[in-house]
């Protein structure tokens, strides 16, 4: 039994290629413009990868954070909190320490630890629609003092159409304008550093069909830093695209209860239109 189980630990991670190629990925971390950072396809065992999305939690009855705010649309777990088994025994091999030795490695950041309260991460998921804008993520971390250093990304999305939108922005600070595409293909692995200047988001409202979501793994590293609860940034967005920006003036302007039932209608029609579009094929 034990035996079997060391081997299903065996295949979460991809320690063998980190071993085998952490000098060219320290070497592509360090030249990722417009700031340091690398996009890895093919990372992780698609087999893990696909039991995982078999086990996302349904939208109906999860426990989820729902940001639907006027710089963001989108859910997040809470932490690896009510994630099967299986999920949250990967989250916590991504933060073993074979796997933060060679990210310390190829970041160049030698004191990375875990989050044990997973703070932030988990699973996240936009529905059609949804959008990020694009932000500076924040440092503080609410009850250890921790210090957030770098960003995971691990995205979900087989057959992803690229003409869906969902692409990870990074942007140059300086300019405020893109400098770096990231589509969100399945077992596509993003890592870069989150500081006041990481520029990031996906800021153009999805495009997918209504059946389909943008699905990912995020997982966030730190340093100790015992002034961490005194110090840090928040998280700060840029203005967003014409589309939000409308969005976030009725916003401002509808009372909250007119509205969520607007959108709620919205939502609604729409479903209603593509089962029709069903019917009819």
């Amino acid at each position: 039994m034990t035996e079997a189980f060391d081997q299903v630990v065996a295949t979460l991670l991809p320690l063998v290629r980190m071993q085998r190629e952490r000098d060219s990925l320290r070497a592509a971390y360090a030249a990722g413009r417009p700031y340091p950072h690398i996009v890895v396809d093919g990372f992780f065992d698609e087999a893990v990868l696909d039991r995982i999305v078999i086990e996302f939690p349904k939208r109906d009855g999860r426990d989820w954070i729902t940001w639907d705010t006027t710089n963001e649309l989108k859910q997040t777990s809470r932490g690896i909190g009510g994630l099967s088994p299986f999920t949250q025994l990967f989250f916590m091999q991504l933060c073993s320490e074979p796997f933060l030795e060679h990210i310390r490695y190829i970041t160049g950041l030698p004191d990375l630890v875990l989050d044990p309260l997973f703070h932030g991460g988990g699973l996240h998921e936009s529905v059609r629609g949804g959008w990020l804008n694009i932000h500076a993520d924040w440092t503080k971390h609410p009850a250890l003092p921790l210090t957030r250093r770098l960003n995971l990304i691990i995205y979900l999305n087989r057959d992803w159409d690229l003409s869906w939108g969902g692409d990870l922005e990074l942007c140059d600070p300086a300019s405020k304008t893109c400098g770096a595409r990231v589509a969100p293909l399945f077992n596509r692995a993003v890592f870069f550093p989150t500081t006041s200047e990481t520029l990031h988001g996906f800021p153009s409202p999805l495009t997918c069909p209504g059946n389909r979501t943008r699905k990912s793994i995020s997982v966030y590293y730190w340093s100790p830093d015992p002034e961490a609860l005194k110090e840090g940034a928040h998280i700060t967005f840029l203005p967003g695209k014409k589309r939000t920006r409308m969005r976030a003036l009725l916003r401002s302007l509808t009372p909250p209860i007119i509205f969520k039932a607007g959108g709620a209608l919205l939502r609604s029609l729409r479903g209603n239109k593509l089962r029709a579009m069903g019917k009819s094929r």
